[in-house]
């Protein structure tokens, strides 16, 4: 039986609790979606909740809470990202909030947030809240895991999408572990790339890019393994389901590295 690790899901999406005007996404991409654990050949073994909402939103900490009463539910399957907004939160108390809750790492979302991931920089926005966030998992050892290429929910910004912003992320935090989600989709694949390659402490997520089409956006994928996390973006797709979907991947990858090793070795699982 195959394990996996799945960093990456959207608990509060589908179970349809989020704002009013995000809620075209769920005929979209939610319909005949299920969250299978396993299969004849699979099992999910852990899964991470991250509770950023399919769309732009002022919000400070989007899904949070709601993933947190689920994973209350059954801790020994979720664990969770914690996720907080520098424009609008108050960022010192409620990540402490969340800490204190156990969270395994801090999800940014710049393109449905509204802002640069190197936004504290002074030639930038000198925004204070953003290098607390980044100063606060230096001293807890928390990864950051920043959401990378382009959105399709309502009123994304998408030049936020950039990976190349984190590039002055990780020199200015150089003990942070930083996972650039969904490897820069679909049109910054290049640059997410060579920063897994070129950084040792930049990693990539593989969620929501299409199995059919992993080794088509990352042809040198099993070169990298070692820098590669699997996260599915469940749900992402119309009909997906997770343990199929995992299988998939692992059928085109054959990596259990990618699978299961490295989220246990790089968040410390």
């Amino acid at each position: 039986m195959i394990k996996v690790i799945d960093a990456h899901v959207h608990y509060h999406i589908f179970a349809r609790k989020i704002p009013e005007h995000c809620k075209e996404f769920l005929t979209e991409y939610v319909e005949g979606t299920k969250m299978s654990l396993r299969n004849e050949y699979l099992e999910i073994e852990k899964i991470l909740l991250v509770p950023s909402h399919p769309c732009y939103t002022n919000e400070c900490y989007d899904g949070f809470y709601i993933d947190y009463e689920e994973r209350k539910k059954n801790p020994d399957l979720y664990l969770q990202w914690g996720e907080v907004n520098p424009l609008t939160c108050n960022v010192k108390e409620e990540l402490q909030r969340q800490y204190s809750l156990g969270i395994i790492g801090i999800k940014l979302h710049p393109v449905h947030h509204g802002f640069k991931p190197n936004a504290y920089r002074e030639e930038e926005a000198s925004l204070k809240n953003l290098m607390y966030i980044y100063e606060f998992a230096e001293d807890h050892e928390l990864p950051i895991l920043i959401h990378t290429g382009t959105s399709i929910g309502v009123g994304s910004r998408n030049k936020y999408g950039n990976p190349i912003y984190a590039d002055d992320v990780i020199k200015d935090f150089p003990k942070l572990k930083i996972i650039l989600a969904h490897a820069g989709r679909p049109i910054w694949y290049d640059i997410a790339l060579h920063m897994a390659e070129t950084i040792s402490n930049i990693f990539i997520d593989i969620s929501s890019i299409p199995p059919k089409s992993l080794l088509k956006a990352i042809p040198n994928l099993n070169e990298i393994s070692e820098k590669i996390i699997y996260g599915s973006d469940f749900p992402a797709f119309k009909g997906q389901d997770l343990a199929d979907y995992a299988l998939q991947v692992y059928n085109i990858l054959k990596d259990k590295k990618i699978m299961y090793d490295n989220a246990k070795r790089i968040l410390k699982i």
